[in-house]
């Protein structure tokens, strides 16, 4: 993209006092509340960044190449992550904190305004859209179940059994359903070392300018870790109509740990919960000026000070961010395009480098489920780009894109063709 925005959150760990509305009950029972709803924020982390990994891994998989036993464990890894996922998110809507729901709503509440500890709902997630992963999960271990019954009762061959899974695991996917995930999958504290990957083949992947979210702890104990979930509505043409679909987005890291935002939107709704702290929801939450860095400043108190009704007060801060040469790079980016090719069709993968360095070196690699594989390296244009050609496919076939930038910084692009 050509606007290069950057955001900063920085925690600040300290006690707050009682801010008139706000309301901070003592009771052991209160500040229990709270503290479930913090750990099924951790959870649903977790588990939603474990469920892409293994929809990866089920979606990417040759399995011409794999046995019947070792498909079976692909496929059981994928409905056993899905299963976690739907709990925790069940378990997330038990643990409301009887929140309002108020907060940013727009730039004019900006630089300061108050927060709630969660959504009004428990999760911000659509229930059709979590009881669509369900319908999934189970449809693909009911089939399953019943292939295995077939083959267990002779009625299949093991031929006939390996043939049925691999064709189970071409139709039961995320793409095929239209979910949309994505997940930061690691991160240091230099800077971004880990992939950004999306399970639905680009779609709503790709959403803002290029930015950086930096969780800085002020009086935090160093190696604080932190958990973000974000979500919002995008369209999509299902049966030749117009439908919204949710798209969900989480990272996890420690204090100064980077997020890129091209994984997210403007508008979209944030929750962010650190560790020994109240967590807090900024619905609506407005990207940063082009150019420019923001400081998201959260004050945030201990789990055992919080209680249902609480506010957090949460300021924000823009300035323009600027780099001096290539070893100053945060993070690098991808987007295929098309998003979603079809059979045949050409992609090009445009790597973005934040921030924006010309001539840095940018080294391209390419491996897909049908054998091809090519690498290339290019240098970084004025808008800190670089693009490189893969040729079309087959139906069906998986490729992962990994892009490197000259200091080590890593992100993957993963489409379906």
């Amino acid at each position: 993209m050509k606007n290069l925005t950057l955001i900063f959150i920085t925690i600040i760990l300290m006690a707050l006092p009682v801010n008139q509305g706000c309301n901070l009950l003592d009771e052991k029972s209160e500040s229990n509340v709270v503290e479930s709803y913090h750990q099924s924020v951790v959870d649903v982390t977790l588990s939603l960044d474990d469920f892409i990994q293994k929809a990866q891994v089920y979606e990417s998989s040759n399995y011409d190449k794999l046995d019947a036993k070792q498909s079976l464990k692909v496929i059981n890894d994928f409905i056993t992550s899905g299963e976690k996922l739907i709990a925790d998110v069940s378990q997330m809507q038990k643990s409301k904190t009887k929140s309002a729901s108020t907060g940013f709503k727009s730039t004019a509440d900006f630089p300061c305004s108050v927060c709630d500890l969660a959504p009004g709902d428990g999760s911000g997630m659509s229930p059709a859209f979590m009881k669509g992963i369900a319908d999934l999960i189970a449809e693909t271990k009911g089939e399953v179940s019943k292939i295995e019954a077939k083959f267990n009762n002779k009625e299949i061959t093991e031929d006939q059994y390996d043939a049925a899974l691999k064709q189970l695991a071409k139709m039961k996917t995320v793409k095929a359903a239209n979910f949309g995930f994505s997940a930061i999958l690691g991160t240091g504290a230099s800077g971004l070392t880990g992939a950004a990957i999306s399970s639905v083949g680009g779609i709503g992947a790709v959403m803002s300018a290029p930015a950086i979210i930096a969780v800085v702890g002020v009086g935090a104990v160093v190696g604080t870790g932190y958990y973000l979930i974000s979500n919002w509505y995008y369209g999509i043409q299902k049966n030749g109509l117009a439908e919204n679909q949710m798209y969900v987005f989480t990272a996890k890291g420690k204090i100064g740990d980077p997020i890129p935002t091209t994984l997210l939107k403007n508008g979209a709704n944030l929750t962010i919960a650190i560790d020994g702290y109240a967590p807090v929801y900024i619905p609506s939450f407005q990207l940063p000026a082009a150019g420019n860095k923001k400081s998201i400043e959260i004050k945030s108190l201990p789990l055992k000070d919080a209680a249902p009704g609480t506010k957090i007060e949460v300021c924000t801060k823009e300035e323009v961010y600027v780099a001096q040469g290539c070893s100053e790079i945060l993070y690098v980016s991808g987007s295929p395009s098309p998003a979603d090719p079809g059979p045949g069709q050409g992609v090009t993968v445009t790597a973005t480098i934040f921030p924006a360095v010309v001539g840095c070196d940018v080294a391209f690699s390419i491996t897909g489920t049908d054998g091809y594989s090519k690498s290339s390296n290019y240098q970084s244009n004025s808008k800190g780009q670089a693009s490189f050609y893969i040729p079309g496919g087959a139906a069906g076939v998986y490729d992962i894109v990994t892009i490197t930038a000259s200091n080590g910084m890593k992100h993957t692009v993963t489409y379906t063709f």
